[in-house]
């Protein structure tokens, strides 16, 4: 085994290169992935299922592939470098995490509900299927936020997950485990789902990349349902470059190693900044961070405006309205099986079964009045700049943040999905970007949404950014700490 050190190959693009060289193996990646994954699994319980046997066997499959290769060109060895992997899809070898409710075959998916245990895939995803197709090895599942109800993940069958950068703080979720093990650097990427901010909430607490897509631009099979009309499965990653590398192959597309940006001058691209909705509730050092955000991007040539953001706050009460209903409908299991889902998570299926139809129809139109909002900025902007979340990571047992000069808020009414859900009624694409760190150090996300099929240009602007603030993922200290 090549031995690798902290600080050493971290990203999906360093490996994919070191790969082809040859300097390292993909059990090699998956023996330190499993190492850390167990080191971390006390603090921060990012994963639901490890599966070393399976993940080895495909990281052997891989470097077989790679040698067979290998040795159809060159059978006396050759006397120049061999790149083994030139026929090989070009991120082979890379260890990735999937979300609870992907479907794995031969594995449970139980969406980390007590409700569904015993519940085994038959057939892969097919956004497994093309991860599995790339030569990505699957480490194992990762914790969630039960059933993907909530934005905090601290209701799981499988336990709460912890924040690496303080285990005692939320990850934000539901896809807190993914974010939380790309944040620990167990894997460089793994794959999440988000229908009110899922991969955007836990991006923004723990410091990762995060892209939700535009809505039905990725299949939901085999995919355990929210609502589905507001499902949305994205990527999480550690660098700008590998977000893109991972949504290339979730796509279907070609897998991009590295995101090109702008060398000199703007890419002729314009951002919006609202206010109102989006600065009333938020805690100041989240604004300090948008706002330099809006300055980096300035100097690197993209010009940002501040515009008017009031018109939407009702959006969290609508997309509640419209989860809930089409949630209780999607899990025909709590017919006869109530009594194993945590009362919080019941309650939405209860919402939704006492919404009237005349209530879901205003709810529907309500949505097509704030995706009209949205559209209807996003004419004269390429992208709209907003926070992520209210506020960084509360702690586990936090009931309220305090705002600052907006007071005192409880996280059950002003929760970590406040101003992610409205992008959900939409349907639009956006990305969240590690951007800045908080007054404590926790990590704090910054938005950029973009207009319908955007997101080749939401993933150009968080690579901009990047470059322009010469940003280096940090991986927290390992701490010794065992959650509750």
């Amino acid at each position: 085994m090549t031995s690798l050190r902290d600080g050493e190959l971290e990203t999906a693009t360093e490996m994919a290169q070191a790969l082809r060289r040859r300097a390292v193996s993909p059990l090699d990646l998956l023996k330190r992935a499993l190492a850390r994954a167990e080191a971390w699994q006390p603090s921060t319980n990012a994963f639901s299922q490890l599966w070393q046997e399976d993940a080895a066997e495909d990281a052997r499959l891989v470097e077989v592939a790679a040698r067979a290769l290998a040795t159809a060109r060159h059978p006396a060895g050759g006397v120049r470098a061999v790149d083994p992997g030139e026929d090989l899809p070009a991120m082979a070898g890379i260890p990735i995490g999937v979300k609870d409710l992907f479907d794995v075959a031969g594995h449970e998916t139980s969406g980390c509900s007590a409700a569904y245990r015993g519940s085994i895939a038959v057939h892969d995803a097919p956004l497994v299927r093309r991860v599995r197709e790339a030569g990505l090895v699957i480490v194992g599942k990762t914790n969630q936020h039960e059933l993907a109800a909530g934005g905090t993940n601290l209701v799981s069958a499988c336990g709460r997950t912890g924040n690496p950068w303080d285990p005692a703080r939320m990850t934000g979720g539901s896809s807190g485990g993914s974010a939380a093990a790309v944040a620990a650097g167990v894997v460089p990427w793994a794959l999440g789902s988000d229908t009110g901010g899922s991969v955007r909430i836990p991006s923004s607490m723990c410091g990762t990349f995060g892209l939700k897509p535009s809505t039905g631009r990725l299949s939901l099979d085999g995919m355990m349902p929210l609502a589905p009309s507001m499902d949305c499965p994205g990527p999480i990653a550690a660098t700008a470059g590998d977000l893109a590398a991972l949504y290339g192959i979730m796509s279907g597309g070609r897998a991009v190693v590295e995101v090109p940006s702008p060398e000199d001058g703007a890419p002729g691209l314009r951002v919006g900044m609202p206010g109102g909705f989006f600065a009333a509730l938020v805690h100041p050092d989240t604004l300090e961070a948008v706002a330099r955000t809006a300055e980096v991007l300035a100097g690197a040539g993209v010009p940002v405006e501040e515009l008017d953001g009031r018109g939407i706050e009702d959006a969290r009460r609508v997309w509640f309205d419209l989860c809930a209903y089409e949630f209780v409908r999607a899990h025909p299991i709590f017919v006869g099986r109530r009594e194993l889902v945590d009362p919080s998570v019941l309650s939405w299926a209860e919402h939704g079964e006492r919404l009237t139809a005349e209530e879901h129809d205003r709810a529907v139109q309500r949505r097509a009045e704030i995706a009209a909002w949205y559209r209807g900025r996003l004419e004269r902007f390429d992208a709209l700049l907003v926070p992520t979340t209210p506020y960084p990571a509360p702690r586990a047992d936090q009931s309220e943040v305090d705002l600052v000069a907006s007071g005192t808020v409880e996280v059950a009414r002003v929760g970590p999905g406040w101003l992610c859900s409205s992008v959900n009624l939409s349907g639009l694409p956006a990305v969240s970007i590690p951007a800045g760190t908080s007054s404590e150090g926790l990590p704090i996300g910054v938005s950029l949404i973009g207009r319908d099929d955007g997101e080749d240009t939401l993933l150009g602007l968080a690579a901009l950014w990047e470059r322009a603030a010469r940003y280096v993922p940090v991986r927290p200290s390992l701490p010794s700490v065992t959650i509750a």
